[in-house]
């Protein structure tokens, strides 16, 4: 649906998944913030973090970091999957998030815990809901207005993008 908008770019030379040393937590921050900046600069953005429970209002059934990394995300949204007849396997998908002005370095601590896979299921979006940029434990999708766009960005961070023919 998104194809001709979506890239993907890794956040460390090789496609390494994992940094090890404090130089690869810097390329893998830069890399990051770099792709940010250029999404949101100048702009609010919202910064989106989630967990989930088997009960809307129940505790996470995961225990993240969550909180503590993003204590000024309020409760936005709740998706919840109640098609199965046990509920036990109902799920309820929180949504939390907070409106800030963008600047280099802003989420570096939820950039870091994504890095080392503390912390899934964080994204960040413009107010208006048109880019959006997922981080995820070895790199980041993008998702773009225009393919015109995509393309523009990429051409800017070819050494970031995968050697795969789909990308990634």
């Amino acid at each position: 649906m998104y194809a001709d908008r979506w890239v993907r770019f890794h956040s460390l030379p090789g496609s390494k998944r994992y940094p090890q040393s404090r130089d690869e937590y810097a390329i893998a921050l830069n890399r990051y913030n770099t792709i940010l900046g250029e999404l949101f600069a100048g702009t609010d953005v919202f910064v989106v973090t989630m967990d989930w429970s088997t009960t809307p209002t129940g505790p996470a059934g995961y225990p993240t970091p969550r909180p503590a990394l993003h204590p000024d995300g309020i409760r936005w949204w709740i998706e919840s999957d109640e098609h199965d007849p046990d509920p036990e396997f109902h799920t309820h998908t929180r949504l939390y998030a907070d409106r800030r002005p963008w600047e280099h370095g802003c989420v570096d601590d939820l950039l870091r815990a994504v890095a080392d896979e503390a912390l899934v299921e964080v994204f960040f979006t413009d107010t208006e809901l048109r880019r959006i940029h997922h981080p995820y434990d070895g790199g980041a999708d993008v998702i773009l207005t225009t393919p015109e766009e995509r393309h523009r960005l990429r051409a800017l961070h070819p050494e970031w993008l995968s050697s795969h023919p789909t990308g990634l």
